[in-house]
This record gives structure tokens, sequence and C-alpha cells, in this order.
């Protein structure tokens, strides 16, 4: 798509911004650290640390655009909005004199982890970063099938196994991190964000160690919040393997490929922003990362790099249970053939007795002694019973899923 085009898409949502800006006006304008927590549904939030470096001030709403469109007067400031409009980055177009082209990554939502540096009078770093967290398991949103390519990042993802399902939600957050301010533009509320302002309401001193320590809270919180996805992924892995190799089923295989795409797509995603954290880890002693903050990106990094593994871990532990539901389909496949072959076994004998006796001739050997009749029923009754005891002292008949678990009950 042209940028033109894309320019033109986001006209309509200069309206909407508009009628943001009038409806801000009802909002609360201020809130400091001693205050009552801040509303969650706060679309435009401007924090910034007191003059005496104790104390927070919350901006939200009209409140905190009519600062930003005021002069700026030093120390530092976070910005986060969520829900972005044409009108809120033509604000911080104006404030902040950022690129155009970086602006206009924020308008669409669809880029992948990248680091991208603007020096000049006004040197600042644009970072673009994904985190999954779960979502609500409902049918609608189970239902909806995400445009998922090789060129577009899914916004949602469904884990499918046995017995319940595992919705997923991909969150890109876009920062600008510059000397003394930090901007933070999302597509969707963050509860990872909220959390690390929590954070700073409750401890407003972390603000004087600079906003690259800021931004280093936004981005552990949102490497951190992978964890317990990996964790319920890794159980439903489990819990699908058991379900394996006890009765495989036909949708167990679609369940295995949806969690095959899950991972895939997880890795595809997580694997360039490890990247990305290695390069804020190298611009340590820059206008925009101190020397002192730079060493915790690496923690990030390295963070990062366990969730690479274990998602690695992960899709071998997928192929070993395709692995093991072919296996175990085949081997269903052939317990029915080897019964099969069990009754034509018993049936070859009683089959051979009774046609060879039965053929349509005047005369047959023995046929016409009285002890015949009798004779015959005996054989047709001992013979199978015969090649029963057998085949069972042969152990023929001990299925081999019977086999598996006395043979793992030895182990134990």
């Amino acid at each position: 798509m042209g940028r033109n085009e894309r320019g033109s898409d986001a006209a309509p949502a200069a309206n909407g911004g508009a009628a943001d800006a009038t409806a801000g006006t009802s909002e609360a304008p201020v809130a400091t650290a001693k205050s009552k927590p801040h509303r969650r549904s706060e679309r435009f939030r401007v924090t910034l640390l007191g003059d005496d470096g104790k104390t927070l001030k919350l901006l939200t709403g009209q409140a905190a655009r009519e600062h930003l469109k005021g002069p700026r007067n030093g120390g530092v400031l976070w910005v986060d909005i969520a829900r972005q409009t044409q009108a809120d980055i033509d604000l911080l177009a104006q404030t902040f004199r950022f690129h155009p082209l970086a602006l206009e990554d924020c308008l669409h939502f669809d880029q992948r982890p990248k680091l991208e540096e603007y020096t000049g009078a006004n040197p600042y770093l644009f970072i673009v970063t994904h985190n999954f967290v779960s979502g609500p398991s409902t049918n609608d949103l189970l239902s909806t099938r995400s445009e998922e390519s090789s060129f577009h990042i899914p916004r949602q993802l469904t884990a499918v196994g046995r017995n319940r399902r595992l919705a997923l939600q991909v969150i890109e957050v876009h920062a600008f991190l510059g000397p003394g301010y930090l901007v933070t533009v999302h597509a969707e509320h963050s509860k990872v964000i909220d959390s690390v302002l929590e954070r700073l309401q409750h401890d407003p001193q972390l603000m004087t160690r600079g906003m690259d320590f800021v931004y280093y809270l936004v981005a552990d919180a949102l490497c951190d919040s992978n964890f317990p996805v990996l964790e319920d992924l890794s159980d439903l892995l489990d819990e699908m393997e058991v379900a394996i190799l006890e009765e495989p089923t036909q949708n167990d295989l679609r369940s295995i490929y949806s969690l095959r795409k899950t991972m895939v797509t997880m890795r595809r995603v997580l694997s360039p922003q490890r990247d990305v954290l290695g390069s804020l880890f190298r611009h340590g002693g820059t206008a925009c990362v101190n020397d002192k903050t730079a060493p915790y990106f690496r923690d990030i990094y390295d963070h990062l790099t366990r969730i690479y593994e274990s998602l690695e871990a992960g899709r071998d532990l997928i192929a070993s249970c395709i692995d093991a539901y072919l296996s175990s389909v085949g081997q269903r496949t052939n317990e029915i053939m080897r019964k099969l072959t069990m009754l034509s076994a018993f049936m070859l004998p009683m089959t051979f007795l009774t046609g060879f006796f039965g053929m349509n001739f005047e005369f047959l050997p023995i046929r016409s002694h009285g002890w015949f009749a009798a004779t015959l029923i005996l054989m047709l009754v001992a013979i199978p019973i015969g090649m029963y005891v057998w085949f069972s002292r042969k152990g023929w008949f001990v299925s081999a899923q019977r086999e598996a678990a006395s043979a793992a009950k030895s182990e134990e």
C-alpha cells in the first residue's frame, strides 16, 4: 500500500481525535502519587515528575494535551497514548518534531520489531516491540480468523487443546525515547503499561534515574508478560501429549498444528526483538541511553533468549507429538488388523473341515460312520480352543497399549 493511500486512511481518525479532545474536558485533569489510582480507561496520559523529585503528577485527557501544547520547562515526562488518532499524532509532531515516517508507523500497527535512531539537534530512538498476553477465551474471539501471512503479524492467536482453548493477543508498542522524555503509543490499553505506571506512582524517584530507565521498566514488563503465555502453552502441550498416547483422535492433529502455528508466530515476532534490545545495550553512553542503564537492557536480552529457547524446545515437542500421533494411529491400525487376523485364524480350520466334509459327493471316507458327526463337532470346538491357548501363551492377545503401560509402570 502506498504512503498516500495510508495517509488518506488516517483522515477519518482526525474527527475521532477531535471528539476525544472535546470529551477530555470532563476527565480528571490532575492526579498525584498520593491520590487515588488512575483510571485505566484514560486514553491520553502525561506523567510528570515534580520539581522536588519526590512527587508524581498525572495529567489525563484535555489537560494532558494542553500541557504538551505549552512550552517545555525541562524535567522529565512520559506520554502514553492508547488508541491513537490522527489528532494525537499531529500533536506529537508539533511538540517533539518527530520524523514523519516514524509518526506514520504509529498510525498503522503492523510493524516488525525494530530500532531506528534519529540524530540531529533533537536525537531520539524509535523502538517497536511486541508481547503476547492471554486473552478472553470466548467463542467470538476464537471463531475470528486472523489474517496471518509472512507479511503481517496477527493480532490474535488461538491454541486448541483436547479440553480447553487458549486465546492469545499480540500487543504492539511503539516508543520514542529521547533526552528527558518517553512517548509510548499502543493500539489498545495494556495492563502491563498500567502496572509500570502504578509502580512509578508508588515510587516516583524511579523517574529521577532517567526516561531510559523508565523505558527499561516498560520493556522488562512487556518481556516478562510472555512467560505466563509460555507456561500456558507448555501445559497445553503436555496435556496434548498425554492424550495422544492414551487415545488419539482426529481432532488432535488439528490441535497440534494450531499449537505449532502459535509457537512459530511467537518465534517470528520475538526473535528480531532480541536484536532490538541488544542494540539498545550498545547505545549506552549516547544522548538517549545512559551508561548506567545500558546493562539493564542486556538483562532483557537474556530474558528474550530464554523465551526463544523455550519456543525452540516447544517446536521439538510438537514434532514429537506429531510423530507420536502418527505412530499411535498406525499402531491402532495394526491392532485392528491383528484382531482380524486372529479371527481369520480361528475360522480357517472350521471352514476347512466343514467345506471338505460338506462337498456334494456320494461317497466320502468315514462320513457314513455313526461317530463321524460327534467327532466333527468335537474338532470344530477343540481346534479353536487349542489355538486360543497357544496364542495366549505366545502373548499375541496382549495389545501394544497394555505392553507400553506395563513397561512404563515397571520403569516407575
